[in-house]
């Protein structure tokens, strides 16, 4: 009896080393498919499980809850931290989706170089969404490229005053140095990234309009008129602070 059960176990054993090592060798053939599993699950896990823990524990702790969008490596005290890609201490949130807060239940929201990697539509439909979930007298402040300040580099006229951008942005992205920096730094802007719209300020006010804010204002980068937002942004305070100086604009509505 006792070498049957033995034996049994064995089999067995040698079965799963059999799977086990088929699996390793398929991998190894086939890294894509592999590293697309991996991370299948790897979000599933996350928006799954984790998400709704942090979720719960901010919304459970926080009496005036203010929600970051994107915040990638930028994980800032006191904020519900969020990113499409969370990292430690993230919630998981895809702002093409709807925002998942109650009505009226958030007082600020806050996006640092995100709204140019959503399609005009799906940006329309996120600042909807945060009109949505904002309290009344709730703000959101958006900050992203200023497609004026890009096209301006065609400006014969300004190429004196550009020069000190140019060469600070072609250096930080590391792109080809040609005999039309312009041309270069305008269409990886555009599509660099995983950029899909890059907004006027015209173009942006009226997006802020058509979800329903008012007093609507444009600043600087690192400038605002509510010190909630000056520690959450982080490039005015960054290595590359000059040309986000230059490139950038920010906006900030209210409920």
């Amino acid at each position: 009896m006792k070498t049957r059960f033995e034996s049994r176990w064995a089999n067995r054993a040698a079965k799963v080393a059999i799977i086990l090592t088929a699996a390793a060798l398929f991998c190894a053939i086939r890294p894509d498919i592999y590293a697309s599993t991996r991370d299948q699950v790897f979000a599933t896990y996350q928006q799954n499980l984790v998400t709704p823990r942090v979720l719960t524990r901010y919304l459970e702790q926080t009496a005036k809850p203010k929600v970051q969008i994107g915040a990638g490596p930028n994980n800032e005290p006191g904020w519900l931290n969020t990113d499409i890609e969370p990292g430690p201490g993230q919630a998981y949130l895809d702002a093409t989706k709807p925002l998942p807060f109650r009505d009226g239940s958030v007082y600020y929201i806050f996006s640092e170089h995100v709204v140019e990697h959503l399609f005009y539509s799906d940006g329309l439909n996120y600042f909807k969404e945060a009109h949505r979930v904002l309290a009344p007298g709730g703000k959101i402040r958006t900050v992203t490229p200023n497609l004026m300040r890009l096209l301006a580099l065609f400006d014969p006229e300004q190429a004196g005053k550009m020069s000190h951008y140019i060469d600070r942005k072609l250096a930080w992205e590391d792109w080809e140095r040609t005999n039309d920096p312009a041309a270069i730094i305008v269409n990886n802007e555009m599509h660099w990234f995983g950029h899909q719209f890059l907004y006027t300020p015209k173009l942006l006010r009226a997006a802020l309009e058509q979800a329903g804010f008012t007093d609507i204002r444009e600043y600087a980068a690192g400038e605002t008129s509510d010190p909630t937002f000056t520690a959450v942004e982080r490039r005015p305070r960054g290595d590359h602070q000059d040309v986000n100086a230059y490139e950038a604009m920010a906006f900030e509505a209210t409920r």
